[in-house]
């Protein structure tokens, strides 16, 4: 009898180490889920910081410089309204520019934006390429002209599902940092202010 049992010892102690090497990839696993979590919950509040910081710089420039928008993120930069040309910190890779033209566009018929733009061309009938900054092309007034360049903001490329929503948007590419719905864009009008009675 305790021969059957001396012989059983070694399959008692496979079974334990299987157990616990079972136990420890369970483990594991759920550890590497929690990190990755912390990751992303760090990475979130990195895209908060660097989208709000861009939107605060962008309205600075605005109130410095009425009328105009920059084009690119390197202009705040040398400007002293932003620290650094931001990257989107969900993907390592440099945000989505949101520029003022496709704001302009969503707001066209859908018609309307389906067809091309025409191209400005001088009184011989040949291309005038670029337009300098804040020249409107022949026949549309200066002030239309700025309004449709520059950014308004950036957006993350991630497509991955946020833990938090930011401005009701569940997911990292729907975050819009952009120049606030009331504040003015670049060669608009500035709208009547209402007055209390």
């Amino acid at each position: 009898m305790s021969g059957d049992r001396a012989g059983n010892a070694p399959g008692y102690v496979l079974f334990g180490v299987l157990v616990g090497i079972t136990l420890l990839g369970v483990g594991m696993s759920a550890a590497v889920t929690l990190w990755s979590q912390v990751v992303q919950r760090e990475r979130e509040a990195e895209l908060l910081f660097r989208g709000e910081a861009v939107v605060r710089a962008l309205e600075r420039f605005q109130a410095d410089r009425p009328g105009t928008l920059p084009q690119t993120l390197a202009e705040l930069v040398e400007g002293r309204y932003l620290r650094r040309a931001w990257r989107d910190p969900m993907t390592g890779r440099a945000f989505r520019l949101l520029r003022a033209e496709d704001r302009l566009d969503s707001d066209r018929p859908a018609a309307e934006r389906a067809r091309p733009r025409p191209v400005p061309t001088n009184p011989a009938g040949e291309q005038e390429f670029p337009l300098a900054a804040g020249q409107a092309p022949p026949g549309e007034p200066a002030a239309t002209a700025e309004a449709t360049t520059g950014i308004t903001g950036v957006v993350s490329t991630s497509d991955l599902l946020s833990f938090r929503a930011y401005q009701g948007a569940r997911r990292y590419r729907d975050w819009r940092f952009e120049v606030r719905a009331g504040a003015r864009v670049a060669g608009e009008p500035p709208t009547p202010e209402r007055r209390g009675r």
